[in-house]
């Protein structure tokens, strides 16, 4: 990178990116046109920058930022840049993400397709603002009333935090649905060499496709597109509920994603995501280093949960260790999938600076 004004970076060769900013980046590489955010630590910065290249020419679709005056407010922007059929984004945190939880399961309902980025500090309540992986529950379970969902994708490190800003979107406009990406402030604040001419080649502007959906106003039809939350005959609710339920199987068909790390022969599989993943990793390289058979499961989509990927390897006697910035919230996930057989332990961190001797 050359400097920091607009216009000055280069597309080709290595880059020393900060997390923040190159999630900012990739949303703009994918033709985003908006952003609507309320500052919140360890997001902010994502936000900064994106105020930062508003009305850089080199990115014509991206025409609006504004400065919500809270979550709830933004996350109304983003139901109505997404209903017309508009790239829209923000970035937040735990406290955030809880605000916009009931304008998330409104846009499940009407089938609004935007992208929501949770930087991940610690809670509950406050908290603090170092990492933690703590949301996973609140975003994997809970994000609305009536069983409203999204897609969640965990990225572990720089570089795949930007692919998955373009998958956010491509997987958003294709299935009509909120998609989150849960990092944390260690991703989202450490920087990392990219290869910017490989990942340009990747991060091709987002198309959303058909669109007849939005509501853009009559455009020669007869009548309006409309889009509802709400459903006066308990039918029409059994309806869609039956029609989102077929949905999801499909997501979970096709998009389910992990990544399997010398996970063959392995008699020690570690389970885990985003930045503990790659601590994992680390851990997985020193112990095979000493003879331990280690491996890694690393589930990339948080959900749909990868689970097919995990079944496979039961009924091999391997001795499967969860390793989570939390109390043990995916720990559950991979129980469930795994099953009462299987040697299953929960090795928990709590959040914030990870030590060496913890690694």
């Amino acid at each position: 990178m050359k400097g920091n004004g607009k216009g000055e970076r280069e597309r080709g060769g290595l880059e020393l990116l900060r997390g923040a900013e190159a999630i900012g980046l990739a949303a703009l590489m994918s033709g985003v046109e908006a952003y609507f955010g309320y500052p919140i630590t360890p997001s902010s910065e994502i936000m900064e920058f994106m105020a930062s290249e508003q009305g850089d020419p080199r990115f014509p679709r991206y025409r609006a930022f504004v400065q919500a005056s809270s979550e709830v407010e933004a996350v109304n922007m983003l139901m109505g840049a997404g209903a017309a059929g508009h790239l829209a984004m923000t970035a937040t945190s735990g406290l955030g993400l809880s605000l916009m939880v009931e304008g998330i399961s409104h846009a499940y309902t009407a089938g609004v397709p935007f992208l929501i980025v949770d930087v991940n500090r610690g809670g509950p309540g406050l908290g603090t603002t170092e990492a933690e992986q703590s949301d996973y529950l609140l975003v994997t379970k809970s994000l609305g009333s009536g069983g409203s969902r999204a897609i969640v994708l965990a990225p572990q490190g720089v570089e795949e935090a930007m692919e998955h800003v373009n998958r956010g979107f491509r997987l958003a406009f294709e299935y009509r649905i909120p998609v989150v990406i849960l990092t944390d402030a260690i991703v989202a604040h450490m920087r990392e060499t990219v290869d910017m001419k490989a990942v340009s080649s990747e991060l091709v502007p987002v198309d959303p496709g058909d669109t007849g959906w939005a509501t853009r106003g009559k455009r020669g039809r007869a009548v309006r597109n409309m889009l509802t939350t709400g459903f006066l005959d308990s039918r029409d609710l059994r309806a869609f509920k039956e029609e989102a339920m077929r949905r999801w199987a499909r997501i979970s068909a096709r998009e389910a994603s992990h990544e399997c790390y010398m996970c063959d022969g392995a008699s020690t599989i570690y389970v885990s995501f985003g930045i503990s993943a790659r601590i994992a990793r680390e851990v997985v390289d020193e112990m095979r280093e000493e003879g331990v058979d280690a491996g890694l499961f690393r589930a990339v989509t948080l959900s749909p949960f990868p689970a097919a990927g995990l079944s496979r390897l039961r009924g091999r006697g391997i001795r499967f260790r969860v390793m989570e910035m939390n109390e043990g919230q995916m720990y559950h996930d991979v129980r469930e999938v795994l099953g009462p057989d299987e040697d299953v332990e929960l090795v928990p961190l709590m959040g914030g600076i990870v030590t060496r001797s913890e690694v």
